[in-house]
């Protein structure tokens, strides 16, 4: 499967940023009332909003690249056909993992591509609502009802990300592992089609 050059950069740039947000976060430290927070606080936010300007990049290069995974093969949920495909795809690895074995990565994957759905979902989610957060927080780091929600939700995705990352990055590792170079060919940048 070939992707073009430029959703490979936006790949690499928002795959660097979500896995330093992660890292940051660790140890971060909340600014309080009564206390600023540390120096990494400020980094995660500054990434943050970088972050979420390459998600929505991304996003409007989705909808005008029709590359090779589409919208819909992202979000199969809202079709009976797409969901039926994707049934039969799970069926399809489940088989081949009791066999030891993984089916070629070729040809776009329903499920590969349902679960890198979720995955930018909920990248944007966190990028979304941490960007809501640094623009609407009151001095001295008072949050208002619904900024508090927000919040909320943003502390919601951070653990969902964790295993986004685990579960994209162990699948590609694996495919890898069965020699199907997908790892090279999405951070390649010298081909600048498939057949180069």
């Amino acid at each position: 499967m070939f992707y073009d050059r430029f959703t490979r950069l936006l790949h690499l740039l928002f795959a660097f940023g979500i896995v330093a947000q992660l890292f940051i976060s660790e140890w971060m430290v909340h600014p309080r009332p009564d206390k600023a927070g540390n120096f990494l606080y400020e980094v995660h936010e500054k990434v943050g909003i970088a972050l979420f300007a390459v998600l929505l990049i991304h996003w409007l290069w989705s909808f005008v690249r029709g590359g090779p995974v589409s919208l819909g093969e992202l979000f199969p949920w809202f079709s009976n056909a797409r969901r039926a495909v994707l049934w039969q795809d799970i069926k399809r690895y489940l088989r081949a993992i009791l066999t030891i074995r993984l089916p070629p990565a070729d040809e776009p994957s329903p499920l590969a591509g349902a679960i890198q759905g979720l995955g930018l979902l909920v990248a944007t989610g966190l990028a979304a609502t941490g960007t809501l957060i640094f623009f609407n927080v009151g001095e001295n780091w008072q949050f208002s009802s619904w900024l508090h929600l927000v919040k909320e939700v943003h502390e919601l995705l951070g653990p969902a990300m964790w295993t986004y990352l685990v579960v994209h990055v162990g699948a590609s590792v694996l495919h890898e592992i069965f020699g199907h170079r997908i790892i090279h060919s999405m951070f390649s940048f010298l081909k600048k089609n498939p057949d180069s």
